[in-house]
């Protein structure tokens, strides 16, 4: 409500301002001889446009200069927030050891909570030490390398926040890389399978970490004891309470839920999904001109394809990023245009982020030396929320139903009510 009634009122303000400069442009002398050389009708003109855009600036100037110093800044910006990959990697290494039950963390006591400290706390992750000098070279070395192709618009090298610590789904993978080919069981369809990030990989290679590393090394036996502990918990709770049997439909499904390739390679002109042969299946026996309905079928597919717009959507991102060449900047010849736009976008950005990380890691050490806490990488953007952060200690504690459930798996298994396992 406060946010409405200020905008009303700075809407009034304006409007005014507006009036008030219109009747100053018409009547104050010492505008007259300015304006004395044009015609009656283009001076009202004139008057009414100036008013106008004057309160144009007025509204909108403001927020475009944040923006115009966002742009100044934005790779700054991506700089910092990648330099916390260095943390990202330390972070995963102590879950690995965690779980292997070699060591105990400050107020760790379930696997979830390595991914807590991944999303909401990562720049101020108290067990963490803070990133060195020699690991802040190690990074930009491997910004450098072609083994990082993690830069501009492509959706095969987008990785989100969970991810970067989801050890299950990177082990599972492992597991199925060593095992050979053999067809998918009904279970595998339900896991979730993730690569070991490139960062990850080429940082063990450089710091001596052993051959395997870390699924071939390292034990997961806190892992596995405490979905044990959840199991019998989840059990005892299904006896009291039985879940409803699993009834099949009778019936198939008329429409079902597409999974579409999201890749150049696969992304034609059109790309019908199976409930776009339902729809035409249906038209040509029901509808009375299908043929023209199919026809403006296949031409909004062309245009409207989610797989395909995807595509072009990376495609124009990267011609935008491609914008922030100060000067000629090369595209290497490909026989698909897109993947060419690709690569002159995707070695800009490269550039653009090795040029600004020296100064965002030496704010960083800055910060250290001063006694100040690292910036949360929100903060460090010239868009971000202006409320006090949260304590990560407080965001990033044991989830109350975990505790609950592992607690009473430990009591059924006739051990000890605690996290001591």
């Amino acid at each position: 409500m406060d946010y409405h009634h200020a905008a009303l009122a700075r809407e009034a303000e304006l409007g005014q301002v507006r009036l008030a400069t219109e009747h100053a442009l018409r009547t104050d002398p010492r505008y007259q001889p300015y304006l004395a050389g044009y015609t009656p009708a283009s001076v009202e003109a004139f008057i009414q446009h100036y008013a106008r855009h004057k309160v144009r600036c007025l509204e909108q100037g403001p927020n475009m200069v944040k923006f115009r110093l966002h742009q100044v800044i934005e790779y700054q910006e991506e700089a910092y927030e990648r330099l916390f990959d260095v943390q990202r990697k330390k972070l995963f290494d102590l879950q690995v050891r965690w779980r292997a039950g070699e060591i105990p963390l400050p107020g760790v006591q379930t696997y979830q909570q390595f991914a807590a400290w991944q999303r909401k706390g990562i720049h101020r992750c108290p067990f963490l030490p803070p990133i060195t000098r020699v690991e802040y070279e190690l990074y930009r070395d491997w910004l450098a390398s072609d083994a990082c192709q993690e830069f501009a618009n492509h959706q095969d090298y987008y990785r989100n926040d969970s991810e970067w610590q989801d050890y299950d789904a990177m082990r599972d993978e492992w597991v199925r890389a060593q095992a050979p080919p053999a067809p998918p069981a009904d279970e595998d369809k339900w896991k979730e399978y993730l690569d070991y990030p490139a960062w990850f990989a080429y940082y063990d290679a450089r710091t001596g970490a052993p051959a395997g590393y870390p699924f071939a090394t390292h034990s997961n036996r806190r892992g596995e004891l405490q979905d044990h502990y959840m199991n019998l918990a989840r059990e005892e709770e299904w006896a009291r309470n039985p879940p409803a049997p699993y009834v099949p439909a009778p019936r198939p499904d008329v429409m079902g839920f597409p999974h579409e390739p999201d890749a150049f390679a696969d992304a034609p002109d059109r790309y019908l999904t199976e409930d776009d042969w339902h729809f035409a299946e249906f038209a040509r026996r029901f509808d009375p001109d299908p043929e023209t309905l199919l026809a403006y079928r296949r031409a909004m597919l062309c245009v409207f394809n989610d797989n395909y717009n995807n595509v072009l959507s990376n495609t124009n991102r990267n011609l935008e990023l491609l914008a922030d060449a100060r000067g000629p900047w090369p595209v290497p010849a490909h026989p698909d245009w897109r993947q060419g736009i690709y690569a002159a976008a995707a070695q800009l950005h490269r550039e653009l982020l090795l040029a600004a990380l020296p100064a965002v890691f030496e704010d960083y050490e800055f910060r250290l030396q001063a006694g100040l806490q690292p910036a949360p990488p929100d903060e460090y953007r010239a868009y971000h929320d202006d409320e006090p952060a949260e304590d990560p200690a407080k965001e990033c504690r044991i989830m109350p139903y975990l505790k609950k459930s592992i607690l009473r798996g430990r009591e059924l298994a006739g051990e000890p009510r605690n996290f001591k396992y």
